[in-house]
């Protein structure tokens, strides 16, 4: 045989495996179990870079908020790292954080107010440093879900202070 054939025939043999194999299942193993898990689910957040994660806690929003926690506070760093996904209209109520809060703006737009401050608006990009002890919330604008990165730091005071809830006139002084 010439070298042309040898070619060909691998080219052929090889084009087959390839077909066959795209047909096959894929094998069971755990990721392929987590990638069917989190392609049946309804927690499904298209696009974004993590999942959707659990429902937050209606004492402390108004609106559907989902929180994901990334990594939790240890014995070898002061701090907790969630990616907190707001719906439309949502919001967290007034809160405080002792040891201050990073929020890094990942998806959408949405509002953020300090109090006697005015609201302003926030977009993905975006980063706002929540100094320690200052009354703030925060949440999606009307018109647009709203995704930020919560870096909360907690030097053994606790990670946040929970106040009042935002009313609906606080948080339409925003605007859209």
């Amino acid at each position: 045989m010439n070298k042309s054939t040898i070619g060909l025939i691998l080219c052929a043999a090889a084009f087959f495996t390839a077909v066959s194999c795209s047909n096959r299942q894929p094998i069971n193993t755990e990721k392929t179990k987590m990638e069917a898990t989190e392609n049946k689910t309804e927690n499904k957040n298209e696009g974004a870079i993590f999942p959707k994660g659990e429902r937050a806690p209606a004492a402390y929003f108004t609106g559907t908020v989902y929180l994901q926690m990334l990594a939790l506070k240890t014995e070898n760093n002061d701090y907790s790292v969630g990616s907190v996904m707001f719906e439309p209209g949502a919001r967290s109520n007034w809160h405080t954080h002792p040891a201050g809060q990073t929020l890094i703006v990942i998806n959408g737009k949405g509002l953020y107010q300090e109090k006697g401050k005015p609201v302003r608006t926030i977009n993905k990009g975006e980063t706002i440093i929540c100094d320690p002890d200052i009354e703030h919330w925060h949440g999606a604008s009307s018109e647009s879900q709203m995704t930020h990165i919560a870096i909360t730091n907690d030097k053994g005071t606790g990670g946040v202070v929970w106040l009042k809830p935002v009313t609906d006139e606080e948080y339409n002084a925003g605007g859209k």
